[in-house]
């Protein structure tokens, strides 16, 4: 990612001030990202923007000063960045009533490795992202934020920048089957996340 420490405003009374800009700013880039699919499942892809706004947010509410604490939160969502041939996303699991949480979860237990994207009828498999104190070969509990990388080979990638190829975001889990098309405003911003970089 092109942010580095400096870029950072670790002032939070700088930061608060500015703050409601920021927030102005990023909100319409986030919607434009954010995809629902079915009535309790949401995906908002990230990019730079979005993830430099978090970075941002998170040393704000932690009070972080030193810029090794800075670098840490850098490299932490770094991990979400996209690249030319992979999309990267936050899933929220979003649950209404409290007191359902804890079932709801152990019923979309696995939720987050039965999500793809359909290119033109073609899968495209989500990879989990796992926490940076997680041990990616030891599979964690079901919660109400994972974190998803799309890896996408050649052909996948040049269908998805197609704009006439259908898209589909997938969730196939025995207690959750829905899908939604992938079109319009989302389409074109995750398009140009997978520009060829030098």
């Amino acid at each position: 990612m092109a942010l580095t420490v400096a870029d950072i405003i670790t002032d939070p009374e700088v930061y608060s001030a500015r703050r409601p800009a920021a927030r102005t700013r990023i909100l319409p880039v986030r919607a434009e990202r954010r995809v629902r699919v079915g009535d309790m499942i949401v995906l908002e892809f990230e990019n730079e923007q979005t993830l430099r706004y978090q970075v941002q947010e998170m040393v704000y509410a932690e009070r972080l000063h030193s810029p090794s604490e800075v670098a840490h939160e850098i490299e932490i969502y770094s991990r979400l960045l996209p690249s030319s041939h992979a999309l990267t996303a936050t899933v929220l699991i979003e649950l209404d009533v409290a007191e359902a949480v804890r079932s709801e979860l152990e019923r979309l237990a696995g939720v987050q490795h039965s999500i793809r994207l359909e290119i033109d009828g073609v899968p495209a498999p989500a990879e989990e992202i796992p926490g940076p104190d997680e041990d990616p070969d030891v599979p964690g509990p079901t919660v109400s934020v994972h974190m998803l990388r799309f890896p996408l080979d050649d052909s996948a990638r040049d269908a998805f920048r197609d704009p006439a190829v259908p898209v589909e975001l997938v969730v196939d889990h025995p207690a959750y089957n829905e899908a939604t098309p992938i079109t319009g405003a989302t389409r074109i911003s995750l398009i140009a996340d997978l520009a060829l970089r030098g």
